[in-house]
């Protein structure tokens, strides 16, 4: 019998969801068709759901990184889905919102999502959709609490910004 060691059951655990978020990158890219891309689609259904965010706030959210996330936001107020202007209170921040016809855009969006959605969950049961959100859950905030508590994980060590 092989023993299997806590280091390849972690890396195991990993490369499962370094898979998964493959795959649901796959199945976003032919289901968020046309003209925004799945990527696109969750930035512009992160500022919907926030309202008025800072460019900083939504880069967080959609873990994007920030000039990566400029890029997409200037091609969105090109297109007219955004606007952005200055914080009434911090100059130094840019605020990001929808406009009417970002709002529009909406519609179709969460139509395409849900059907990501659905095929994403449709294998598992109700119990296994359960379980496997709490699991989710578990590993995001573990992991959350160790970028907040600024955790070096290449060196094992707390360290210090």
């Amino acid at each position: 019998m092989i023993a299997i060691t806590m280091m390849a059951m972690s890396t195991n655990v990993l490369d499962a969801i370094v898979q998964l978020r493959r795959a649901v990158a796959r199945a976003a890219a032919v289901t968020f068709t046309g003209t925004i891309s799945g990527r696109q689609a969750a930035i512009l259904r992160e500022i919907g759901t926030c309202g008025p965010v800072s460019q900083v706030a939504l880069a967080r959210a959609t873990a994007s990184d920030p000039s990566a996330l400029v890029r997409v936001l200037d091609d969105f107020e090109k297109r007219e889905l955004v606007e952005r202007r200055r914080s009434d209170s911090d100059r130094r921040e840019m605020m990001v919102s929808l406009t009417a016809l970002g709002r529009k855009a909406l519609g179709p969006l969460d139509v395409a999502h849900k059907r990501l959605a659905d095929a994403t969950a449709g294998p598992l049961t109700a119990d296994e959709r359960r379980v496997f959100t709490a699991l989710a859950e578990k590993i995001r905030s573990s992991l959350s609490a160790l970028v907040e508590g600024d955790v070096s994980l290449a060196k094992g060590t707390h360290g210090q910004r």
